[in-house]
């Protein structure tokens, strides 16, 4: 996974058909992969991104990339009283609507 970029579920543009492909992209190459159902697709990419963004990201400094579309509201927020925080709500999904919440901590 040291040669990851990223890992997504290729969405399909028959919305009435499940997407059950994901990809994982490399400097070289994509590699597509077909899972069992629309769920176990979405968390093979999520959990391949998680491993993708560990790899990279050893060390003290992180880069975090965020669609600007997906970003709702960014707010300093006092989390932890020990770090300076940043709080990013985003939209996870545009089909659900599912919102996360990214919090960002400097020491």
């Amino acid at each position: 996974m040291q040669y990851g970029i990223s890992a997504s579920v290729i969405e399909l543009k028959d919305k009435h058909k499940e997407d059950t492909t994901f990809t994982v992209t490399t400097d070289e190459r994509t590699y597509q992969f077909k899972a069992d159902s629309a769920a176990s697709a979405k968390e093979w990419a999520r959990s391949i991104q998680k491993v993708i963004f560990r790899t990279h990201n050893e060390g003290n400094s992180v880069k975090i990339s965020l669609p600007t579309q997906n970003v709702l509201d960014i707010e300093e927020s006092t989390i932890l009283d020990f770090a300076d925080t940043v709080k990013i709500r985003v939209i996870d999904n545009d089909e659900t609507f599912a919102i996360d919440d990214v919090c960002i901590l400097h020491s």
